[in-house]
């Protein structure tokens, strides 16, 4: 998804990727490189190329030039007295009525390449004194590619077409005449969907071609590394073992509700208070999509695999859906995504489930033990039997009732037990967060608030 971290492919989802491209490249694979919109627009794609051609013996096909032509687009007009007192259901423009019609042409605009992409890449070796009928089969009939990776940007390209001539016939080279592997010419054609003809896709030589979709490069480990560091230099760094229970659901939920937007993290982490109350209006100041966008995607969103299927492919494109973690990911940045196809509250349930309920498992068995040094015998058997069934709720290894925080609030709340009244507050402040996510609610801001405020502040 969206990233403007100039560190973007260090990170270790998008660092994966790029070794298992750079691995196919070097063992003599030609690779089609599909990336979304978004990255090309964002100049993160260009980085990304330039990490591989610094891991692969690259040869890069310099840039265009390019210039504007002219061409001209046919177009009809319907004229006649009576047009403008039509219902608008009857104005046509297909000559269905009786009325005349005119034929005009309309000027178009567009970019072309002075030079094909082969005539640049011999250019990167030799000048030649005359002009070239077929740049490939000078460039093939000497060794000046042998074991090189030829990159070529589709995005900086003009035509399409020449482009995918020139991959299937290197790759068609090396195949026709036995090049071994090792010797091959390898072609890396990094591109947007648009910017390759369908049957180049369609069409994958698997003797000589492998194709790379930037799909499920980010996971929890990327968005985590980019919530820690903008967290950190918000926050400051504080004592490495103490529990901060407010900043961990922060960083928890940040996580949770961006994805694999990588951009809305940074942003949260940034400038986000943590509170609840205040992370829609938080999220609508990093829209980054179109309202339309999100009406366009599936309601029930399926995928898997290595690369989006058909239904998918212009949010993918757009940088606001992505496979995370297993899981099929809307942006919540997407104008219109929350409420209808990001569920902001089981985000946050999430973020707050991670965060806490390792932090309540450690502290019900801390409080249990402090329960058991002031419980009598009889209490103890007591609280070991379920009422309804007469069984143990609960059983350790070592044959020990395990005494859950319900049962522990019961015997505090009817005197069996007597404790402290801070670990009276904490036993019922931990209960009830407990019951709350049990039943997948997110705590409110309070909560935390009184959480925070209970959890003692000591090292783990």
């Amino acid at each position: 998804m969206k990233s403007g971290r100039s560190d973007f492919g260090l990170l270790p989802g998008p660092r994966r990727h790029l070794d298992v491209l750079s691995e196919d490249l070097n063992s003599g694979w030609s690779c089609i490189w599909l990336l979304p919109d978004d990255l090309v627009d964002r100049g993160v794609a260009d980085e990304l190329v330039d990490l591989i051609e610094r891991r692969v013996d690259s040869v890069r096909v310099p840039q265009p030039e390019v210039r504007r032509t002219s061409g001209q687009r046919a177009e009809v007009q319907a004229t006649g007295p009576a047009e403008e007192q039509l219902p608008a259901w009857a104005r046509s423009r297909f000559g269905v009525f009786d009325w005349d019609e005119s034929f005009h042409t309309a000027s178009v605009t567009t970019l072309e390449s002075t030079s094909s992409v082969s005539e640049r890449l011999l250019l990167v070796f030799e000048d030649p004194s005359g002009e070239v009928d077929d740049p490939l089969a000078v460039l093939t009939s000497s060794d000046w590619l042998r074991r090189k990776v030829v990159v070529v940007r589709a995005w900086a390209e003009n035509d399409p077409d020449d482009v995918a001539s020139v991959f299937t016939r290197l790759t068609a080279f090396s195949k026709e005449h036995g090049v071994p592997p090792d010797d091959r010419t390898r072609v890396l054609v990094a591109a947007r969907l648009g910017d390759l003809p369908a049957r180049l896709l369609d069409k994958v030589d698997p003797v000589t071609t492998r194709a790379h979709w930037w799909w499920s490069v980010c996971g929890r480990l990327d968005t985590a590394v980019v919530t820690t560091a903008a967290r950190g230099r918000r926050t400051g760094r504080g004592h490495p073992h103490r529990i901060d229970v407010r900043e961990l659901v922060t960083a928890e939920v940040i996580v949770e509700v961006s994805g694999p937007d990588l951009a809305l993290a940074e942003g949260l982490a940034s400038s986000w208070d943590g509170r609840r109350g205040t992370l829609r209006e938080q999220i609508a100041a990093f829209a980054h999509a179109e309202d339309d966008l999100a009406a366009g995607v599936p309601r029930r969103l399926r995928g898997s695999g290595e690369r989006p299927t058909e239904e998918l492919r212009s949010a993918w494109s757009a940088g606001s859906l992505e496979l995370w973690d297993g899981q099929l990911r809307i942006s919540p940045a997407v104008r219109g995504a929350i409420d209808s196809l990001v569920d902001l509250d089981n985000l946050v349930w999430r973020g707050h489930n991670r965060a806490l309920m390792p932090l309540i498992d450690g502290w019900r068995a801390r409080l249990e033990e402090t329960v058991r040094s002031r419980a009598s015998t009889a209490v103890l058997a007591e609280l070991g039997r379920d009422v309804r069934g007469g069984a143990p709720e609960g059983v350790e290894a070592n044959g020990r009732i395990t005494l859950e925080l319900g049962m522990m609030a019961w015997a505090v709340s009817t005197s069996r037990v007597r404790l402290s009244r801070s670990d009276r507050e904490l036993l019922f402040c931990l209960r009830d967060a407990r019951n709350a996510l049990a039943h997948l609610r997110p705590l409110d801001d309070e909560h935390v608030d009184r959480m925070a405020r209970l959890v003692p502040d000591r090292s783990w």
